[in-house]
C-alpha cells in the first residue's frame, strides 16, 4: 500500500496523549462503580452529558462521586478492569511508540488511582498520568477529591497539554469526549475516538475520528513515512490493518473542503 497519502504526517509526532476511560480503555471507570454500588442511572446521566455535550465541571464530578460513594478497594479494583478492557490495538501501539522512543501519556478525569496501575501495566510511568487525585480516610472510604484539578475545569486538557510540551515540541492527542476535542488546538494532531459510545460532536467536528474500537489506524496517523520503515515485520502489519480501515472509511478524514479521503 502507498503511504504517500494527503493527510501523513510531514514531521514526527514527539509526545502521544490519550484520553482513558472510553478511549485507551473501552470502559468507563466511575459508570463501573456507580453501577456496582447501585446508582447507575443517575450517574450515567451525567456521564453521557459531560461526555457528549457539555464538558465536565467540578460539580458534575463532585455529584458522580458523591453518588457513588467508591471505597479505596473499588478503585484499586478498576484498575485491573480497565486492563481487561483496553481497546484492540492499543498495547501494541503503544509499545510500539515506546521502540520509537516517543514520550507517552495518559490525560484524563479518571481517578488516578485506578489509572497509574493501568498505565505502569503499559510501561507508562505514574509522572505520566494527568488524572485526578481522589482522597480516601484510614478505612478506605471516600473523602473527596481535587477540586483544583485541571481535568475538571473547561479546557483542562488544553491547559495540562501546554504544561507538559516543550517550545517547538510537536503532539498527538486521541479522545473520545468533547473535553478532548476541547483541546484540539493545543495538539499537533487531534484524533477523535467512537470507541463503544460514539459522541456525535466529536464524529462532526473531529477532523480525524475512528468509528470503531481499533487502534490501529493510529499507527497510519501517528507516525511518518520515515518512521514506518523502521517497524517490524509484525508492527508493519499493524499499520497495514489500520491502513486498511483508513482506505473502508472506519476512518473520517475530513479535508480543507470537508470531504473524506478513500481508497475511490
Amino acid at each position: 500500500m502507498d503511504n504517500r497519502n494527503p493527510w501523513a504526517l510531514n514531521a514526527p509526532i514527539d509526545s502521544f496523549f490519550f484520553d482513558c476511560d472510553g478511549t485507551l480503555s473501552l470502559i468507563e471507570g466511575i459508570n463501573v462503580l456507580a453501577t456496582r454500588n447501585g446508582v447507575a442511572k443517575q450517574v450515567h446521566q451525567i456521564t453521557a452529558r459531560c461526555m457528549g455535550k457539555t464538558g465536565m465541571t467540578p460539580d458534575d464530578y463532585r455529584q458522580r462521586l458523591l453518588h457513588v460513594q467508591p471505597t479505596l478497594k473499588q478503585v484499586e479494583e478498576l484498575a485491573e478492569c480497565y486492563k481487561q478492557h483496553i481497546a484492540p490495538g492499543a498495547q501494541e501501539l503503544i509499545q510500539l511508540l515506546h521502540g520509537l522512543h516517543k514520550k507517552i501519556y495518559i490525560i484524563s478525569a479518571g481517578i488516578k488511582t485506578a489509572v497509574v496501575p493501568f498505565a505502569q501495566t503499559l510501561g507508562i510511568p505514574a509522572s505520566h498520568v494527568l488524572a485526578v487525585d481522589v482522597y480516601f480516610d484510614d478505612a478506605g472510604n471516600y473523602q473527596g477529591f481535587d477540586e483544583q484539578s485541571n481535568m475538571i475545569q473547561g479546557n483542562g486538557k488544553t491547559v495540562e497539554i501546554a504544561s507538559v510540551l516543550k517550545p517547538g515540541e510537536r503532539s498527538l492527542l486521541v479522545g473520545d469526549g468533547v473535553s478532548d476535542w476541547e483541546a484540539r488546538d493545543a495538539v499537533t494532531r487531534f484524533i477523535g475516538f467512537s470507541g463503544l459510545s460514539p459522541k456525535e460532536w466529536v464524529k462532526n467536528h473531529a477532523n480525524f475520528y475512528i468509528t470503531s474500537t481499533s487502534f490501529y489506524p493510529i499507527i497510519a496517523l501517528g507516525l511518518t513515512p520515515d518512521e514506518l520503515k523502521q517497524l517490524s515485520s509484525q508492527d508493519y502489519a499493524y499499520y497495514e490493518q489500520g491502513l486498511t480501515d483508513i482506505y473502508n472509511s472506519v476512518v473520517l478524514i475530513k479535508g480543507n473542503d470537508h470531504v473524506h479521503y478513500s481508497s475511490s
